[in-house]
């Protein structure tokens, strides 16, 4: 997917050494990049898709001849066969023996070749489920990076509470001097101030459990001290969203997963030829090559070999002793168990059950992107009704405090003000991110590059 040639681009920017400098703040670029060359599942992938590499490539090389070679040395007393005159006698003798074996299959039912195709299905299946694995974990880094972004934000909210309240408790100090408001005013006031410290603590605690957990999913060396950048979040209203049914046919296209049960069906389809193959008879080509030696055999160069003269040296016997032979044929199978019936009643239920597999996958995920979608258009309905109503929280909230200024309103009444303004806001924030991430997905299944921008 366009990830990856993504991924090629970003990883020179990252830092040689990151324990001795690493950047204030990281992108959601910079934590995928990270992640996939980082993690070990994906480490673990790559040697899974090595190995299949290997298997493909040994699948292709066993259409060759393949060659034997076998030396053996006999070393014996008693009765042997003598290799020069045929007859059995009895003595001491050193002999041996040397040859080559090729064999090539001509023909058994083209299973060479479909079990090349099944080989080739098997290794792009293994790569499929690797950029699902990296699919998965990009979602991943996507969640706890939004999860990161969600929680900072409502820090800030939690911060700014604080704030407010420090200043309500200045101006309820300063009326409670002047004898315009009580003394228990003041304590309601500093009571709430206290609460909001604590809840700021609070939301910098689930700041950094966030940050943390993020950091942990990357294997980031130092995660105590990590950080991420916070990106420009579009406006949720603007946003232009394809049906579910046009996400879906793109998602058909580009999702691995998808991809990687297609595939399962070719490699079933193949196994299933494979086992038929094995009902056909073999044509093969054997080529031999033979030769021996002994200690007991005469020079054929003697003159009278009653008497021998002549040494006979074992390389000389090996020259003279060869045989060659070239020979075709033909293994009919008959009888072997019913094992290849078997094996092909096998594999037709395996390629049934991958025709299941394709369409459980196509229905799962046409049932999540009906679900994601969903969500999105409620997310958005809930951004709008949480901005209208942090809209009107801020007009009531500015009212409340004018009137408590001039002493028309209580200091309780300020509070329930200030608390539904800020409530407000931290329910829009919730939505806005809700909202992006759901839409996220959407655009990931549909080939495009996670990027929050």
């Amino acid at each position: 997917m366009k990830k990856i040639l993504f991924i090629a681009l970003i990883l020179p920017l990252l830092p040689a050494g990151l324990q001795a400098q690493e950047p204030e703040a990281w992108s959601i670029e910079e934590c995928i990049a990270y992640a996939l060359d980082n993690n070990i599942e994906m480490k673990r992938q790559e040697l899974n898709t090595a190995v299949k590499d290997k298997d493909l490539a040994q699948s292709k090389l066993n259409a060759l001849p393949n060659l034997n070679g076998q030396v053996n040395h006999d070393l014996g007393s008693g009765r042997v066969l003598d290799r020069g005159s045929y007859e059995w006698v009895n003595t001491d003798v050193s002999q041996g023996d040397l040859g080559l074996v090729s064999n090539v299959t001509l023909f058994k039912g083209l299973q060479g070749l479909n079990a090349i195709k099944m080989a080739e299905a098997d290794h792009d299946m293994a790569k499929a489920q690797m950029e699902a694995s990296e699919d998965n974990l990009v979602l991943n880094i996507m969640t706890s990076y939004l999860e990161v972004l969600l929680k900072g934000e409502l820090f800030e909210i939690a911060g700014e509470k604080v704030k407010v309240a420090e200043q309500q408790v200045e101006r309820m100090e300063k009326l409670v001097e002047v004898g315009n408001a009580a003394t228990g005013d003041l304590l309601e006031v500093k009571a709430t101030a206290t609460t909001e410290k604590y809840n700021m603590t609070l939301a910098r605690n689930n700041l950094t459990y966030a940050r943390l957990e993020l950091a942990q999913l990357l294997n980031h060396p130092d995660p105590l001290s990590f950080r991420v950048s916070s990106p420009e979040i579009g406006e949720p209203s603007l946003v232009q969203l394809p049906g579910p049914d046009e996400i879906y046919g793109k998602a058909l296209e580009v999702l691995p997963q998808v991809e990687a049960a297609r595939l399962q069906l070719t490699y079933q389809s193949k196994q299933l030829a494979v086992a038929r193959g094995a009902l056909s008879p073999e044509l093969f080509v054997r080529a031999l090559y033979y030769s021996n030696y002994s200690d007991k055999l005469i020079n054929p160069r003697e003159i009278d070999p009653r008497n021998p003269v002549l040494e006979y040296p074992v390389h000389q016997q090996v020259f003279d002793n060869q045989y060659k032979q070239v020979s075709i044929g033909l293994n009919i199978p008959v009888f072997n168990k019913w094992q290849n019936r078997t094996n092909i009643s096998k594999a037709k239920i395996g390629l049934e059950d991958a025709h299941y597999q394709v369409e459980e996958v196509k229905q799962q995920l046409y049932k999540d992107i009906q679900r994601y979608y969903a969500e999105v258009m409620g997310a958005l309905d809930n951004y709008e009704a949480a901005r209208e109503s942090h809209a009107n929280s801020e007009e009531a909230y500015r009212y409340a405090e004018e009137k408590f200024k001039v002493g028309m309103a209580t200091a309780l009444e300020l509070e329930e003000a200030r608390n539904r303004l800020f409530t407000s806001r931290a329910e829009m924030v919730n939505a806005r991110y809700t909202f992006v991430f759901y839409l996220e997905i959407l655009e990931f299944y549909q080939g495009n590059m996670i990027s929050l921008n």
